[in-house]
């Protein structure tokens, strides 16, 4: 396209494998629902509640996000183990919420970001003119963070 030309803006480069596809596939869901996850987190982290509890959960969902580019990159034993202990179980969100409690509300918002970005992520790999290999690894590990960060926000953890 020429230089003078404008760019279309039903289109937009995935900063994943460089192709240029419609600003509504999923690959582009993804990457905003998990942002949102971690500016939730950031919000969590400023309430100044459970500090190292809630950097760790950053540090889990950033090293997850960077498996698209970085594809070695991978959560330590300690974290991956933490985990793999997350089944999910209903919880009763309507009490945590009635006590006002801003960080727990920042963590399920957090969650639900994550379980959004999982499902866009899960789109993508049934879209077979997608050239991006997604790892299996960050499609169980998402899953798994999205319930442990829910479990957190309701003060149901298992350690």
């Amino acid at each position: 396209m020429p230089e003078n030309e404008e760019e279309d803006p039903r289109t937009a480069i995935c900063e994943y494998n460089g192709q240029i596809l419609p600003r509504q596939h999923p690959v582009f869901s993804y990457q905003m629902e998990m942002r949102m996850a971690q500016a939730e987190l950031g919000l969590a982290i400023a309430e100044g509640v459970r500090l190292q509890a809630t950097r760790e959960l950053l540090d889990m969902l950033d090293t997850l996000s960077q498996m698209l580019v970085d594809p070695d990159s991978k959560l330590p034993d300690q974290q991956r183990k933490m985990l793999n202990h997350a089944d999910e179980v209903w919880l009763d969100m309507k009490e945590k919420m009635s006590q006002g409690d801003r960080r727990a509300a920042h963590l399920l918002n957090s969650s639900a970001h994550m379980n959004n970005a999982l499902a866009s992520l899960i789109r993508c790999t049934e879209d077979p003119d997608f050239s991006l290999e997604v790892p299996e690894y960050i499609i169980k590990y998402l899953g798994k963070l999205a319930t442990f960060v829910y479990r957190e926000a309701i003060g149901h953890v298992m350690l």
